[in-house]
Formats: C-alpha cells, structure tokens, sequence
C-alpha cells in the first residue's frame, strides 16, 4: 500500500494513509477465533496493475489462497483467516 507505519506498540500496530484521514490498525495475540466471513474486507488495487505479482508476493509472507473470482478478483486470506482482494485494474 505505501502507507507508513503510525504506531507499533505493544503487539498494536497502525497504518495511515500519507494523505492523512482514518487509522487502518491490528492487535496481535491473543486473536479472537473467526466465525464465519468477514463482514469488511479489503479490496487491494496493485499499483501499476501488476495483479499476480502481488499475489505471489503476499502468498509469499503467509498469505493463503482462496479463490478466484469470474472477473479474475484473487481472494485470499491473511494468516488469522481474515479475506482480503487483490483486483484487476
């Protein structure tokens, strides 16, 4: 995503857009278990477009394949389970 790390304290960790606005943040352990799908989700664009490098490359830091969508949308999840999409732009 490009944006800098806002804060990394004690197993929290945020990120914020550099064009400012909302805080995106995670906690660490001890993670609730998941129950069922998401009802947020991230919907990633690749920069410059390159959909399937970025895929490879999140699959490569623990990242899990799920599925991929008609419109060639790649869903996957990250290491809690949590789904996020890598679109085509």
């Amino acid at each position: 995503m490009g944006w800098p790390l806002a804060w990394d304290q004690n197993e929290e960790t945020a990120i914020q857009s550099p064009h400012t606005g909302t805080k995106v943040a995670w906690g660490g352990p001890p993670v609730a278990p998941k129950q069922g799908r998401n009802r947020q989700r991230f919907d990633l664009a690749p920069a410059g477009g390159y959909q399937q490098a970025e895929v490879e490359r999140l699959l490569s830091l623990g990242a899990t394949r799920l599925e991929v969508g008609d419109d060639g949308t790649v869903v996957l999840a990250d290491p809690d389970g949590n789904e996020f999409c890598v679109r085509r732009n």
